[in-house]
């Protein structure tokens, strides 16, 4: 099972609508995928993934309660089944889709059920009750649900929790960021201390993954870029040719946004979600190799095809 965790310094940057657009890839090209909210403050996993249009919330299971009953210290510890959502995926599809939501956000009972988890639970404690709380259930989804991919949606900033998913659980950490200063910095400093953490000794160096999100064609300052290429050093990025790299970049569409679809192949972003997804999981990139020029286009709200851009020989370009 190879672990992905999705980090930002800052929030707003696209960093849960990028992990359902790389579960549901993954799910559609037959892997098995496990998607799980860490994001304990701000949860929205299950929005992104379209649970919360059909489920009554305050039933929702997922990682706050299972936490909340691991730390009981039960003899049997408490169900996987009862945490996790199955995720509907195409028709013919030889993939899976399984969600652990962070719990029944955001209905009053999951903020009470993260404060008693508080109590129970510190990810920094020197004890290390808190991050074997977390490698507990990392290795129950991999012995019990046996998939080719966890997922996870890691919390924004430097915190105990965000830095654990990252450090501890993740094979690979994708470190999102959008086109001003302070989030590049803060980014550099998070992937410093990533590159620095020390790994268990079964544990593979870390890979990290810097990603420019929701940015337009501009000119950065000599700073910007400076900062840039130290990420590319310690990261990794797309490559140029046989020694120069750059930034995997995705562009501002705020189409693709307010309808949150993925796989619209002939919007300028689908060609950047792919040729990331060809490096982040290696397992399919043939296979993204021989997708179609254009795949079917979703539809939109009340069942309306959504607006396709025109390419430049359809304007006469």
């Amino acid at each position: 099972m190879e672990t992905v965790a999705f980090y930002s310094y800052k929030g707003g940057v696209g960093r849960s609508l990028l992990l359902t657009y790389g579960a549901r890839f993954l799910a559609k090209l037959g892997k098995g995928v496990v998607a799980l909210d860490f994001d304990f403050e701000a949860p929205g996993l299950h929005y992104k993934l379209g649970v919360a249009r059909d489920a009554d919330l305050s039933r929702l299971g997922g990682a706050v309660p299972y936490l909340n009953a691991a730390a009981e210290g039960a003899a049997v510890p408490p169900p996987l089944e009862a945490h996790l959502i199955s995720i509907a995926v195409p028709p013919g599809t030889n993939g899976w889709l399984r969600l652990m939501p962070a719990g029944p956000a955001p209905h009053q009972k999951y903020w009470t059920a993260f404060k008693e988890l508080g109590e129970k639970l510190r990810f920094g404690d020197p004890s290390g009750r808190g991050f074997m709380a977390l490698l507990d259930l990392q290795a129950r989804i991999a012995d019990e649900l046996k998939p080719d991919y966890l997922l996870i949606d890691a919390r924004t900033g430097v915190t105990e929790l965000g830095g654990l998913a990252a450090t501890l659980l993740a094979d690979t950490v994708v470190c999102m960021f959008v086109g001003n200063q302070e989030s590049l910095d803060g980014t550099l400093m998070v992937v410093e201390a990533l590159k620095a953490a020390p790994r268990l000794a079964t544990q593979k160096p870390i890979r990290v993954v810097p990603v420019l999100s929701r940015t337009q064609v501009r000119t950065y300052t000599e700073q910007f870029t400076r900062v840039v290429k130290r990420l590319l050093e310690l990261g990794e990025g797309k490559s140029l040719g046989k020694t120069d790299r750059a930034l995997f970049v995705l562009p501002e569409d705020l189409g693709l946004y307010i309808w949150e679809h993925a796989f619209l192949n002939v919007w300028p972003i689908d060609k950047a979600y792919l040729e990331l997804f060809q490096s982040l999981f290696p397992s399919v990139a043939g296979q993204v190799r021989r997708l179609p020029a254009s795949l079917d286009r979703p539809a939109g709200p009340g069942g309306r095809s959504l607006p396709r851009r025109a390419s430049k020989r359809e304007k006469g370009g």
